[in-house]
């Protein structure tokens, strides 16, 4: 490289890098205008004892919680204990909020943030009211949450306030419960699968499957049709599992969902040392949903041990039907032909 080459190059580096060194500059000015650091809802922290119900809605549905005392209650589902936890959770996140960055004040681009107003069936935001008795201590539009936000929980959500022009960015942990199952306790009962000895599903259209335990993980068909041979043994098998740490996708007090007898799966399941559990269960809305009413009882020998779960299970879930995980459900409600299959097609394809 000759001298007049390497000046020239020299010269030319010397710029870019003061172009870059300008460009970065400028860039991290015009974003600091648009920095802050303070509480979205100062004072919110001190109220939380005075915070009566919190209400969350979006475009398909309201969830209302209400607090009873020590206690929150679903109001939209009849008063079902929720979490504790969760509320605390929700109010503490909400109170630590933080305003990080000014963004939109276009009502067009709301809803690339999720901050648009809740109206219409395709709005993607949520409105969060906490209400005191004498009414909203706080109102807020929450939209995406953004996983890379500066700060000691390196994750916010943008939020506007209803009314406000401002959309911004808060940083802070703020988890909203989108299902049921999410602002309550999930597990409602557990009957462990090791402990389950005979299991019995009656269909509406009078199918009948009947299972029993051959083994420490193995279950046989005692009705067994001598036509048919097993074809999917684990889903024999886990025909013992169905009320092992069961969980709620939804709740509601009996009565709310009906159980028609021409519709409705009657199965019952009996443990090895006494426990009797019957389930009703009804499939709606075109097979998405399964819904289940459930109660405990033992015969007359059974141990007192076995009498005060019974008495137990029947406490917690006897003024209640649940909406069951789907394949909870199918472990509950097997009928032959989910299982077998006739060897004669198979004979015929070789």
């Amino acid at each position: 490289m000759n001298p007049k080459t390497f000046i020239g190059f020299t010269i030319i580096t010397a710029i870019v890098a003061v172009a870059a060194g300008f460009s970065i500059a400028s860039r991290y000015s015009v974003h600091k205008v648009g920095l802050e650091d303070k509480l979205l809802l100062p004072g919110l922290a001190d109220k939380v004892g005075e915070v009566t119900a919190i209400e969350v809605k979006d475009a398909k549905k309201t969830i209302t919680v209400k607090r009873d005392g020590e206690k929150w209650l679903m109001a939209d589902r009849q008063n079902y204990v929720a979490s504790n936890e969760v509320l605390n959770d929700l109010l503490l996140g909400l109170s630590e909020l933080r305003l990080r960055e000014t963004k939109t004040k276009k009502p067009k681009l709301y809803p690339r943030l999720q901050v648009e107003d809740v109206k219409g069936d395709k709005a993607k935001s949520i409105l969060l009211t906490v209400k005191g008795k004498g009414g909203d201590l706080a109102k807020l539009i929450v939209g995406k949450v953004n996983a890379d936000v500066a700060g000691p929980s390196s994750t916010g959500r943008y939020v506007r306030k209803p009314g406000d022009e401002q959309s911004w960015l808060a940083s802070g942990r703020l988890d909203i419960p989108g299902s049921i199952n999410k602002w309550v306790k999930p597990e409602f009962l557990n009957v462990a699968g090791k402990r389950i000895q005979h299991v019995t599903v009656n269909h509406p259209d009078g199918q009948q499957m009947i299972v029993s335990r051959a083994g420490q993980d193995k279950f046989k068909i005692d009705n067994m049709p001598a036509d048919r041979v097993v074809e999917y043994q684990s889903d024999i098998d886990n025909m013992g599992d169905g009320l092992d740490k069961l969980e709620l996708e939804d709740v509601m007090a009996k009565g709310q969902k009906k159980f028609p007898a021409d519709k409705t799966i009657k199965t019952e399941i009996k443990t090895n040392d006494g426990l009797i559990m019957d389930v009703k269960m009804i499939e709606l809305n075109n097979g998405e949903e399964f819904w289940a009413e459930l109660s405990a009882r033992t015969p007359e020998d059974a141990s007192d041990k076995i009498k005060k779960e019974a008495a137990a299970i029947n406490k917690v879930v006897s003024k209640w039907v649940y909406q069951l995980p789907a394949h909870k459900y199918r472990y509950m409600s097997r009928k032959h032909s989910d299982v077998l299959k006739d060897p004669k097609k198979d004979n015929k394809k070789k």
